[in-house]
């Protein structure tokens, strides 16, 4: 590659540049440096600083047959960004243009390159923001985002990435750059493969993404609960109940007595005294970092030590929004909480807001100690939640101290985030994650909710996606025909693994159906429940078309190639690319389950205006999430569900001119497209959202 003849693309062989991009901050890679092995070195490192570049660059190695990495910020902790031994590295932190930010539309336009922080502050200088907060959002990118299916810290609320996402340029060996989303090129059907696949079918050059103004208001609070189940209770039913909270985020008593989190930070009782011993020992010169390794060198004394030690857990909660909603929200939401848990006040889920990017630079040490820590997280749905938390537990109890918290929850489960600390080599370290990963597929979870698959989880996922990845399979040899990206990542090989049986539980709210039954089909199955999102077809509409909170189908069953397939295991599985509609596409007799939603607090009113679906899209932009909002017979429908259902009924109504009249509920079919945008005045429109009205393709 040094005689390439297109040399205006920045570049260096150097040997530091090289190391620097020869792997991201995957623990285990961390675990033998120290102990002396280093990952294969590239033979060049790429800095493209254009898209037009970042196609030449991939032109030139499709024809040479040169691999190529991706690289962003290399804050990926599962390997996914490792050096493969011969390859290139394509690092896209000079594709770093912010904007135009359409502040009529509420888009901005945004590189792949650009940091998370630095995106975040400059929306925050013109009032706006993306609403995603990851914890690693100072050293990840916004194409980093995309590859690995990221998920923010407010994603309750705000939605996972891909839910903020319009439209993405994305650059192939095969096909050249192509734009997929709201006015793309390509079929739309590439966008749930092209998300998660982790650089292995093209590089995101370029996203428009959904933005939102900053939250004029803001309530955080802490609760104690007495044991996980009751936070569980509480937790499940403000997420089904429609009140939306921003956060809502729990800690197992480990984690809670481990931080003192139910604790005033002027309490010296308890662990503190611990604290206060662990500084003294680290405080005799030489045993700073050793101390380390006796303790975790006998993980199940620790882990039974930490178990009799527990007691409380605590819940972080959050809203935010407008103020009237989020007074309304607040009130509805408060009675759940307070049923089992204690109010501990604010400074609990203040204290958490203003560390919550505190990402840890000081973990060096621990592998000085000859020890390791790494997270996993998971997502399943309510019912599994204990029996995954007890599987995991089980399963590493003897190689690790383990404790969880719970965050990124859904009306239909959430995610489990496993923090790991132990002693010993790389051995250990694989012994540990091998069992992990098989106590969550036995359990029924997904292998990973948001830090993507990598090397570190590539085999579990393969077993997770099974047949179904031969939706990815046949992308990749349309978009990379050669094979040059990501060599051997993803699905690069089909593994079969065992499918639990998934029983419908009532406190998951979901309903099982043939992937071809009409609405009415599930309204019946769904009674005395309404569907959560009734729309036409169980597909529904693209992401893209659909507000944050909209969802179709949650899992899908069913055979490809006559091997039995379920995925949708849990909430927003990031275990690659989203290859559910594989499934429907090979699989006419597939089944899948769809939410439904208690009838209860249900609240309707209806309208007649001049535009209503300019009225509809001003509610949107008040920061109100009505489950129906749709236009009949010329006249707005707006509906609410749950506990705040009256209250933000009643603010909808002075919102709307003339007032909302209260009438009996109606059931509405939402529809399911193809759908292009169109003004809000548009006599055919049928849907709205925040950026726009839509109206059917051939209208």
């Amino acid at each position: 590659m040094s005689d390439w003849a297109v040399g205006d693309i920045p570049n260096s062989a150097d040997a530091l540049d090289l190391r620097a991009a020869s792997r991201d901050l995957w623990p285990r890679d961390t675990l033998a440096w120290w102990q002396g092995t280093l990952p294969p070195t590239p033979e060049r490192v790429y800095w493209p600083e254009s898209e037009a570049q970042v196609q030449a660059l991939l032109d030139h190695a499709n024809d040479t047959r040169q691999p190529v990495v991706v690289y962003g910020a290399g804050s990926g902790v599962v390997g996914g960004a490792r050096g493969v031994e011969g390859s290139i590295v394509l690092d896209t932190k000079r594709l770093d243009q912010i904007g135009p930010l359409d502040t009529e539309r509420w888009t901005v336009r945004v590189q792949a390159g650009v940091i998370g922080q630095n995106l975040e502050d400059w929306l925050a200088e013109r009032g706006f923001t993306l609403g995603h907060s990851p914890s690693s959002i100072v050293c990840s990118t916004v194409g980093g985002w995309a590859a690995a299916r990221s998920a923010g810290q407010f994603s309750s609320r705000y939605g996972v990435f891909e839910d903020m996402v319009l439209q993405m340029r994305v650059a192939t060996p095969g096909e050249g750059t192509v734009s997929v989303g709201m006015d793309g090129d390509a079929p739309d059907a590439w966008m749930p493969i092209l998300f998660g696949s982790e650089g292995t079918l093209g590089v995101v050059t370029e996203m428009t993404l959904r933005v939102m103004p900053i939250a004029k208001s803001r309530w955080l609070r802490g609760y104690a609960f007495p044991s996980v189940d009751t936070a569980l209770s509480a937790m499940r039913k403000l997420m089904q109940a429609e009140t939306w909270p921003a956060v809502l985020r729990l800690y197992d008593p480990v984690d809670t007595r481990i931080g003192g989190k139910t604790k005033p930070k002027s309490d010296k009782s308890g662990v503190s005294a611990l604290t206060r011993l662990r500084k003294a020992i680290a405080s005799i010169p030489g045993m700073e970092h050793r101390m380390l390794a006796l303790p975790l060198s006998l993980p199940r004394l620790l882990n039974t030590l930490a178990d009799i030690a527990s007691g409380e857990v605590l819940l972080i909660v959050g809203w935010e929004g407008e103020p009237d909603v989020v007074d309304a929200l607040v009130k509805a939401g408060c009675p759940l909480l307070e049923t089992d848990g204690r109010d501990l006040g604010a400074t609990p889920g203040e204290r958490w807001f203003n560390s919550r990017h505190a990402v840890s630079y000081k973990l060096m040490p621990v592998f000085v100690g000859g020890a390791f820590a790494d997270t996993m997280e998971v997502g399943c749905r309510w019912s599994d939640v204990p029996k995954v938390y007890a599987a995991v537990r089980k399963a590493v109890r003897g190689h690790a101290l383990v404790m969880a918290h719970m965050s990124h929850l859904y009306p239909e489960g959430g995610s489990l985030y496993f923090s790991f600390a132990g002693h010993g080599d790389q051995k250990t370290y694989d012994a540990l994650w091998q069992k992990a990963l098989d106590a969550v597929l036995a359990s029924g979870a997904t292998t990973t909710h948001h830090h993507g698959v990598g090397r570190l989880k590539q085999r579990h996922a393969m077993a997770e996606v099974g047949a179904a990845a031969v939706g990815w399979q046949r992308l990749r040899d349309t978009l990379d025909p050669n094979d040059i990206l990501g060599t051997g990542l993803m699905f690069s090989e089909t593994v079969v693994g065992e499918v639990p049986h998934f029983a419908l539980h009532q406190d998951d709210g979901l309903v099982d159906v043939p992937v071809a039954s009409t609405v009415d089909d599930r309204r019946v199955l769904a009674h005395p429940h309404d569907l959560r999102w009734p729309w036409e077809k169980t597909c529904g509409l693209p992401r893209w078309q659909r507000l944050a909170w909209q969802t179709t189908w949650i899992d899908v069953r069913g055979t490809v190639d006559g091997e039995l397939v379920h995925l949708g295991r849990g909430p927003r599985s990031a275990a690659g690319s989203d290859l559910r509609p594989t499934i429907v596409q090979e699989d006419p007799m597939s089944r899948v389950t769809v939410a439904t939603v208690s009838t209860d607090g249900r609240w309707m009113g209806r309208a007649t205006v001049e535009h209503p679906w300019v009225v509809a899209r001003s509610l949107l932009r008040h920061d109100l999430r009505p489950s129906v909002l749709t236009v009949v017979e010329g006249d707005l429908l707006v509906g609410f569900h749950g506990h705040a259902g009256s209250a933000l009924g009643a603010l909808a109504s002075t919102l709307v001119p003339g007032g909302l009249l209260h009438t009996e509920w109606v059931s509405t079919t939402l529809p399911s497209g193809p759908l292009v945008a169109c003004e809000d005045e548009n006599p055919s429109a049928v849907h709205v959202t925040h950026q726009c009205a839509w109206r059917p393709a051939d209208e």
